[in-house]
Formats: C-alpha cells, structure tokens, sequence
C-alpha cells in the first residue's frame, strides 16, 4: 500500500506540472484517468515480473523428460508398452530404461503378458507383487501409470541398493537365491537385458560384452 499511495502523489505531482492551471475540462479529466490507469497497470507488471520465480532447473527437466519420452517411444513403436511411454519417462534414466530393457525381455514388450479375468494386467515385467495377484501369482494393475508407478518403485528401491547394472538385475530372474556362474539362461537374460537398457541409457558401462551366449 505504501508503494500505490507513493505512486499516486508522483503521479499528482507531474499532472500539477503538465496539465494547465485553468478548470480542467472532461477531456482533461479522461486523460488523467487514462494516464493513471496505464501507470498502474505498468506498475503492477513490473512488480509481478520482478518477483516471479525463475527456475532454470524446472526447464531442464522438462526438456529431459520430453527427450526421454521420445526416445522411449522410437524404441518401442508398435507395443503395448508404447502407452506407457509418458509415465516411465518420468522416472530417472537407470530406472526407465530398466523399466524398458525387463519388459522386452519378460514379455516381449506386452506381447506376451498375464490377464486375470479377460483383463489386460499392464503387467510387462513378470513382476510379482501382492496387487491383484493372478492365479500364476504375478500383479495384476489397474491402469499403465499404475504399472509404472509399482514396478519403477521396486526398480528404484534395488537400484538405490547398488544393483545398477543388467548383470547385478539378475536378481529379477533368480529371485533371492544367487544364480548359479554357469547358469546360461542368467547369462543370456543379462545379455538381452543390457542390449536394451543400454538403448535407453548409452552412457552404460559395458559390462556384460562376454556374457553373450
């Protein structure tokens, strides 16, 4: 309040100095109405621009995710897993591109996936959780964003563990127990897994080269 009543007198003061001493007419009038409306609003717009928050990390991350979401998509094209294109992007590079790599692996990219009930499960990943179970055992989702939201926690949570590369993600095929050296469907499931993870996230490390069977 302060700053419009100090911006009313400046404003007094240079129609004082402009306008004429005579009896101001309706067009004199209209004029400083005029002019007192444009003062405010520039005033106003100023004040708004000079305290608007500018976040250069919120840009970033959009032009990120929208990068991630396109090239998850080029991947992808033409699978069920396609739809879910706009949620896995939205997780971090590792996990989305595990997100991408297990579910071409486990289901062919929905391809081949569990229903319950003549009901599409969004369940890509063979994942095994207490949503909804099928009679095999494995979750059966809601929607895609719910799908993602599951399995990319799960993903997440291993990989905050330091199981980050395709040959630690074993696990998701074994389970607890360690598989065995010279278990050659381990070897080839970290073999496909890591040539599709490393489609999504180029700067992996090259770890598992000789474990291709």
């Amino acid at each position: 309040m302060e700053k419009l009543k100090a911006a009313f007198l400046r404003l007094n003061a240079s129609l004082n100095r402009i306008l004429p001493r005579e009896k101001p007419t309706p067009e004199c009038f209209l004029f400083g109405l005029a002019t007192a409306a444009v003062l405010l609003f520039s005033f106003f717009s100023i004040e708004s621009l000079r305290q608007m928050p500018t976040s250069f990390s919120t840009v970033d991350y959009l032009t990120e995710r929208i990068a991630l979401e396109k090239k998850i998509r080029k991947v992808v094209r033409g699978y069920p897993i396609e739809k879910m294109s706009p949620y896995i992007s939205q997780k971090n590079k590792r996990v989305a591109s595990f997100l991408v790599a297990i579910a071409k692996k486990e289901s062919n990219w929905g391809r081949y996936a569990p229903r319950k009930n003549g009901k599409e499960c969004f369940n890509y990943w063979g994942y095994r959780g207490s949503e909804n179970t099928t009679e095999s055992g494995y979750s059966c989702f809601d929607s895609p964003e719910h799908a993602v939201a599951v399995v990319g926690g799960r993903i997440n949570e291993l990989v905050a563990q330091k199981i980050d590369t395709p040959k630690e993600m074993v696990i998701w095929k074994c389970g607890a127990t360690s598989c065995a050296r010279r278990d050659r469907g381990a070897a080839k499931w970290i073999w496909d897994v890591n040539s599709y993870y490393k489609k999504i996230y180029p700067t992996a490390k090259k770890r598992t080269t000789a474990l291709k069977s």
